[in-house]
C-alpha cells in the first residue's frame, strides 16, 4: 500500500497549512510582533543582538526552504494556476469591499494569507496530486511498501 495515501487525512493537510501560516506570520505580520519587527527594533544600537541575527537567519531560511518545496511540488504550471486563483480572490476581495487599495494593512493581511496558502498548498501538493490522480512519485523509494 502507498504510505502517502494512508497518511493523507484532511487533518494532515490542515496541519501543513497551519505550519505554513505560523511560519509566515511569525516572520512578518502587520501587528508589529514578528521576527521582522524584532530585527527592526534591535537596530537602534551599534550592533544587533546575536539572538536577533540568528532568529532572522532562521526565519529567512525556513521561508526559502518552504518556498522551494512549494515551487517544486507545484511546478511552473501549478504555480501559475494557483496565482491565477489568488488574483481572482484578490479581485473579489476588492470588489466586495473585504479589502481596500487605500488600506495598506488589509492588503498586507491578504498578501500574507495568500502566501501562506501558497506554501501550504505546495507542501500538500504531492499528497493532493496522488489523491486526485493515483499517480505515485517514483523518485521516493520508501514511499511504496511491499
Amino acid at each position: 500500500m502507498i504510505k502517502a495515501l494512508s497518511d493523507s487525512s484532511p487533518a494532515v493537510l490542515a496541519g501543513r497549512m497551519l505550519v505554513a501560516a505560523i511560519i509566515v506570520f511569525a516572520s512578518y505580520n502587520p501587528t508589529g510582533k514578528s521576527v521582522f519587527h524584532w530585527v527592526k527594533n534591535s537596530m537602534d544600537g551599534d550592533m544587533p543582538d546575536a539572538w536577533v541575527v540568528l532568529g532572522a537567519i532562521v526565519a529567512i531560511l525556513i521561508n526559502v526552504v518552504l518556498f522551494i518545496a512549494a515551487w517544486k511540488a507545484l511546478g511552473k504550471l501549478g504555480t501559475i494556476i494557483v496565482l491565477i486563483l489568488f488574483a481572482a480572490l484578490v479581485y473579489l476581495s476588492l470588489q466586495e469591499g473585504w479589502a481596500s487599495l487605500d488600506n495598506n494593512t488589509s492588503l498586507q493581511w491578504m498578501a500574507l494569507i495568500l502566501y501562506s496558502a501558497f506554501l501550504g498548498i505546495g507542501l500538500s501538493g504531492a499528497i493532493l496530486w496522488r489523491r486526485a490522480t493515483g499517480q505515485v512519485v517514483t523518485d521516493e523509494l520508501d514511499d511504496i511498501q511491499d
